[in-house]
Formats: C-alpha cells, sequence, structure tokens
C-alpha cells in the first residue's frame, strides 16, 4: 500500500482577507521585444557538435567506456538472434519442401 504523507492541509481564508493580506502590485512596465535568438525554455535548439569544451574527466570516459560495451554487447545478441531467426526459416523451408514436395 502507498504510504501517505502525514501533512496537515492549510487553512481556508475567504477571498477578502486574502486579497488584504497580498503586497500592492508594481505598476505594468513596458517589455522590450525579446531578440531573434530567444529560445523557450526547455526546447533544444543545438544541431551538430556537442558544446563540452576541454578534455573528459576520468569518471565520464569510463561512463562511456560502459556504455559503448553494452551497445556493442546489445548489438551481437541481436545479430545472433537474427541469425537464429534465419536459420529456423531455412531449415523449416527444406523440412517443408521436402515432406510436401511431391
Amino acid at each position: 500500500m502507498a504510504r501517505r504523507n502525514r501533512t496537515r492541509s492549510r487553512s481556508r481564508r475567504d477571498t477578502t482577507a486574502s486579497r488584504r493580506a497580498t503586497s500592492p502590485r508594481e505598476p505594468e512596465r513596458d517589455t522590450a521585444p525579446r531578440t531573434t535568438g530567444y529560445r523557450a525554455r526547455g526546447s533544444i535548439a543545438r544541431v551538430g557538435y556537442s558544446r563540452a569544451a576541454g578534455a573528459p574527466s576520468a569518471a565520464l570516459e569510463r561512463a562511456s567506456l560502459v556504455e559503448r560495451t553494452y551497445v556493442a554487447k546489445d548489438f551481437r545478441r541481436l545479430a545472433v538472434t537474427v541469425a537464429i531467426a534465419l536459420a529456423l526459416l531455412i531449415a523449416a523451408g527444406l523440412i517443408e519442401s521436402a515432406i510436401l514436395g511431391r
């Protein structure tokens, strides 16, 4: 069962009390138009090479080596699976033609 957070809920104030408690707002000010290079937060605009500068750290090199070996092993497993599937298909075709070939 999920654990519940045991926090007290906030007491509700009526709308007039909450309006009185807020600080006065600053007057509206004119905002300058954004430059053409502006991008909204969260959007990815990078294309091409990475932006990292300088030599990578030893920990980063080790992590990348582990990732590369995992990917290589994964591709090897995939190749073995495809080869076995093709061999089974060929064997099934030969057996079928031997049995039903007449």
